[in-house]
């Protein structure tokens, strides 16, 4: 009877060793996506950023040639 009643609280103890780990390995995944939309989020500004100053540059390229023509003209 003494042996049995060992090997049901061992038993139980494993169970409940597993399901702390698993909950844990779940809450993990959980903070790791959310930091992982974070950084996409980042990523995503500074591409935009990127494609924001590339514009303003062939912009500036633009009114660059149109002054030369004008000081050619003169």
């Amino acid at each position: 009877m003494a042996r049995r009643a060992w090997f049901l609280s061992l038993f139980l103890a494993i169970i409940m060793s597993l399901g702390v780990l698993s909950i844990k390995g779940f809450t993990k995944e959980q903070k790791s996506s959310k930091t992982d939309d974070v950084v996409s989020e980042k990523i995503d500004e500074v591409l935009k950023n990127q494609q924001d100053i590339i514009a303003r540059l062939e912009d500036i390229r633009a009114q660059q040639d149109i002054i030369r023509i004008r000081a050619s003209r003169k």
